[in-house]
């Protein structure tokens, strides 16, 4: 059991990195870096038009670790009260780091559309996508699956004996959300009640990813073997049929873009990426800097956004022709930053949500 938490650790670390990563070469091509550059071809072969995009594999590998832990976490919890206090304690200290970060420099340093006191509040409680207002924090998306994926897992934990019946009762519950009518979600756009519309759209879009956090649980059924073999097989394969349906759902609902198929191309690696580092799992020795890029994963994943995308454009003016060490010093600061935030901030909190809860 050990050195499969450490094997997930491992790869929550190196997929925060590759997120940020990512997200800075793409910063770069905005900056139209010299197009002779190594960086350059690099950002060139990360971008859409390859048909894969590793940040989002990273982000789907993400789901699945959240999948196959969070259920088990709230088992050893006991309580839905606990779990929750957990997640509360987990989740909110780096994320309001974050978000008051970005609001203070969005609102004294750029130019972008001020953000205002509700749209904080409501950022807070992660209620933009029901309230429709805009994202203060771009990589807060995937905080928005992950908290409908806290509210499910009760259900999932119900019984032992029905688990298999109430994964499908959720899994069909949220395969649903894609099979909303187009064209009905276009109608109700012009009625009265928009709002609906807004939440039919983010749902559809949802969807997918919701599954993939469904497929995480899945697994962790069959490889902690509290299901057969058999039976994990064909769910897995039934799980991962809805999602290939709900990825083509999104593609024709956002003909010509080929988004939806670049996520579905990535969510196949990171499956199989997943699958490999598991079955690997008792052949990987403990590395104490993975480790440590596991511990730090969340706080990189998100501050980067708020703190990297300014510092780079700043060390970037200074040194236009050296990109590559502009992205590398760039990373480093904000590896830093994380550490400080995990150590100071997050294991405090987390010490704290422990002797709470009992």
């Amino acid at each position: 059991m050990q050195k499969r938490v450490l094997v997930l650790d491992y790869l929550r670390g190196l997929a925060a990195v590759a997120v940020v990563f990512g997200h800075f070469l793409l910063e770069t091509k905005v900056q139209n870096i010299n197009s002779y550059s190594i960086l350059y071809n690099l950002t060139e072969f990360l971008t859409f038009k390859r048909y894969w995009y590793y940040p989002f594999i990273a982000v789907h590998v993400f789901f699945l670790i959240s999948g196959f832990v969070v259920p088990k976490s709230y088992e050893n919890d006991g309580s839905v009260q606990k779990f929750f206090i957990k997640r509360i304690f987990r989740i909110y200290p780096s994320y309001v780091i974050a978000l008051i970060a970005t609001t203070l420099i969005t609102n004294f340093f750029t130019i972008e559309p001020f953000i205002g006191t509700k749209q904080f509040i409501v950022n807070l409680f992660f209620l933009q996508d029901l309230l429709d207002y805009k994202t203060i924090l771009a990589v807060a998306w995937t905080l928005l699956i992950e908290w409908k994926f806290y509210f499910l897992v009760p259900i999932l934990s119900l019984s032992k004996s029905s688990s298999i019946f109430t994964y499908f009762a959720c899994s069909a519950f949220v395969f649903s959300w894609c099979l909303i009518p187009i064209d009905l979600i276009h109608y109700i756009e012009h009625t009265k009640f928009h709002l609906l519309a807004v939440w039919c759209n983010i749902l559809t879009d949802q969807s997918p990813h919701l599954l993939i956090v469904l497929l995480g649980t899945v697994l962790a059924k069959g490889y902690l073997e509290l299901w057969s073999s058999k039976t994990a097989t064909i769910v897995t394969l039934i799980t991962i049929s809805a999602i290939f349906f709900a990825f083509f759902r999104l593609y024709l609902k956002y003909e010509p873009s080929d988004v939806s198929l670049i996520h579905l191309n990535s969510f196949i690696c990171a499956f199989c990426i997943f699958n490999f580092a598991y079955a690997l799992r008792a052949k990987i020795p403990y590395i104490s800097f993975l480790k440590w890029l596991g511990d730090i994963s969340y706080a990189l994943y998100v501050i980067h956004l708020t703190l990297g995308k300014y510092v780079l454009n700043f060390i970037i003016n200074y040194i236009p022709n050296y990109p590559t060490s502009a992205v590398c010093i760039t990373l480093c600061f904000c590896l830093v930053v994380s550490h400080f935030i995990h150590i100071l901030i997050e294991t405090r909190f987390i010490r704290y949500a422990k002797k709470l809860t009992g």
